[in-house]
């Protein structure tokens, strides 16, 4: 099957023995600044170099306040979708048509269809005639009790380098020319420790990563609330991984099954070891077969906070410099 603008990375995981609790946005009230982005392909007008987008935090989902023509709430912040998904609860009056069906965390969802929407203001960032998913997005506004609107996946974002620290709650556009390089001078922009290539595949960001002696491919995910293990890596990874619980786990769609939650430690991209961070072990079969690769793992909430990340699709590379408490 043909894939395309999919949401598969959304995690809301009931982690019933695990309230785990996060720091909420701070008061940032950066200047908002006015792009205009008319189709894909289209470049920053003016001479900004760089553009600060504030995020907000509801649970473990980061959120951009947003405005999709009449309907004022939230994007999730979502690199495990292509583009823009929307929640059919505020646009079920939108003329539509039926698309093939998307794979999930969890299955299969009934039916996706598209649309397009005139008009996105995305915390000052704007778009017209925007191309869009929809889908039953209601499950994660009744867990998290806040409006989303739809899910902002890296389609939007991906002719600028995206600079994302989940501790600040923002992330960075910075404006790159066709070989991916800034345009400005970034000497205020954050400089990374470390680069790796990344492979692609319908804009998901896949990476190579170690755990033991093991290398596996993991898919970047924003949108994912925690870490996940495919359920058949190998034994020598599974040995590394301190398994202490069963926690039911639900996707973008509204199914859910049971998978076992742990801690992994071992982690390591480049020379960089990772630390302690929450995972689940789950079969992730579907959402391989949604990307047309193998994925062996996703890496979610717990992975962003150990430190900040750049992103740059033309270079087809992540950057980035662990936190002094990340690294061992």
């Amino acid at each position: 099957m043909y894939y395309i603008n999919l949401k598969v990375g959304v995690f809301i995981l009931l982690l019933t023995a695990a309230a785990l609790k996060t720091a909420t946005a701070g008061d940032m009230n950066p200047e908002k600044v006015q792009v205009n982005l008319l189709l894909k392909g289209s470049t920053v007008s003016g001479s900004l170099s760089s553009i600060v987008i504030p995020l907000k935090q509801a649970g473990r989902l980061f959120l951009i306040e947003a405005r999709i023509d009449d309907q004022e709430g939230n994007l999730i912040f979502d690199t495990g979708a292509t583009g823009l998904v929307l929640n059919r609860t505020y646009f079920r009056k939108y003329a539509a048509y039926e698309k093939p069906g998307a794979g999930g965390i969890t299955g299969n969802f009934s039916k996706v269809h598209g649309t397009i929407v005139k008009e996105v203001d995305a915390s000052g960032f704007f778009y017209e005639k925007v191309a869009a998913d929809m889908a039953d997005l209601g499950h994660i506004e009744d867990k998290r009790g806040v409006k989303i609107l739809g899910l902002f996946g890296m389609k939007m974002i991906d002719d600028m380098e995206v600079i994302f620290d989940a501790a600040a709650n923002q992330m960075i556009l910075v404006h790159i020319d066709g070989d991916g390089n800034r345009t400005g001078t970034g000497d205020d922009l954050p400089q990374f420790d470390f680069r790796q290539k990344i492979e692609t595949h319908y804009k998901i960001m896949l990476v190579r990563g170690k755990i033991g002696d093991k290398s596996l491919n993991f898919c970047l995910d924003t949108g994912a609330e925690i870490n996940a293990l495919h359920r058949n890596v190998s034994k020598k990874v599974m040995e590394t991984v301190q398994i202490s619980r069963r926690a039911p786990v639900g996707g973008a769609s509204s199914q859910s099954s049971e998978v076992l939650y742990g801690i992994m430690n071992e982690l390591e991209l480049g020379s960089y070891r990772f630390g302690s961070m929450g995972t689940v072990i789950m079969d992730l079969t579907a959402m391989g077969e949604a990307y047309g690769c193998t994925i062996e793992g996703m890496l979610g909430y717990d992975f962003w906070m150990k430190g900040v990340y750049s992103f740059n699709f033309r270079k087809k590379e992540i950057g980035f410099s662990v936190r002094k408490e990340g690294r061992q």
